[in-house]
């Protein structure tokens, strides 16, 4: 029987199962994104409840063979976990779905953990909104799914930041004939916006309310597009919290 012994995790999902278990998608260090049995953590004498947390650092273990081994034990880690409330905590709750959805279970990716990790603790930052577009871009360039923001995609020329380009999903930006008008279904981008974010001058564009705006349009419709017929519960919070 399999054992796997004292992994630094994070919890990204958890479900119910019967009366007194739950079943737990867990993001990993060493062995990326892991499905595990947490027998009778719901029932009223159970001793790993209050440490089944997410956006907590936790050490686990666990043992058994097949698709969902069984937690062998749990604590948190020896670090303290970030305070997310209202906004921020909605914001790793999108973050949390996202990995739900990209990872492939048992596929390590040391990078994605550490780039996750580093990113709850800074969503607490004065510009919660450019913490998720860098979390967003680097995940889809760790994945392979990295934006094309070099050049111009049907000529090769190198972009101008005083123009507008149309993006085209697994192609790149094209010189948009619109100036910005947004009436095609494909986000249009400022050149300077896009030359921002190849050289990944974030603090420059959260100074830019418009270049926010734009780069928040090109990463919801990359997403949405890799994510397919997938859709976010994550996203359908935030519409009350922006209302009010």
């Amino acid at each position: 029987m399999s054992i796997v012994n004292t992994q630094i995790a994070y919890i990204l999902h958890k479900r119910a199962y019967r009366e007194t278990s739950s079943i737990l998608d867990v993001l990993t260090k060493d062995h990326g994104r892991v499905s595990l049995m947490a027998r009778g953590c719901r029932g009223a004498r159970s001793k790993i409840a209050g440490n089944l947390l997410p956006f907590t650092p936790l050490v686990i273990s666990w043992q058994g063979k097949g698709n969902l081994p069984y937690l062998k034990s749990v604590e948190r880690a020896d670090l303290k976990a970030p305070a997310l409330k209202g906004k921020v905590l909605l914001s790793a709750m999108y973050i949390n779905e996202l990995l739900v959805y990209f990872l492939h279970k048992n596929d390590v990716q040391e990078a994605i953990f550490e780039h996750y990790h580093n990113c709850l603790y800074q969503l607490n930052s004065e510009n919660l909104e450019i913490t998720l577009r860098q979390f967003e871009v680097k995940l889809l360039e760790l994945l392979g799914f990295g934006l094309n923001l070099q050049a111009e995609a049907d000529t090769g020329e190198v972009l101008r930041a005083d123009a507008f380009y149309d993006y085209h999903l697994e192609h790149g930006p094209v010189l948009s004939k619109g100036m910005a008008s947004g009436s095609n279904s494909l986000p249009t981008i400022s050149g300077a916006c896009l030359l921002a974010l190849a050289e990944e001058s974030f603090q420059t564009l959260s100074e830019n309310k418009q270049h926010l705006t734009e780069l928040k349009q090109l990463m919801r419709f990359v997403i949405s597009h890799h994510l397919g017929n997938k859709k976010l519960k994550s996203r359908e919070l935030f519409k009350p919290v922006a209302q009010s």
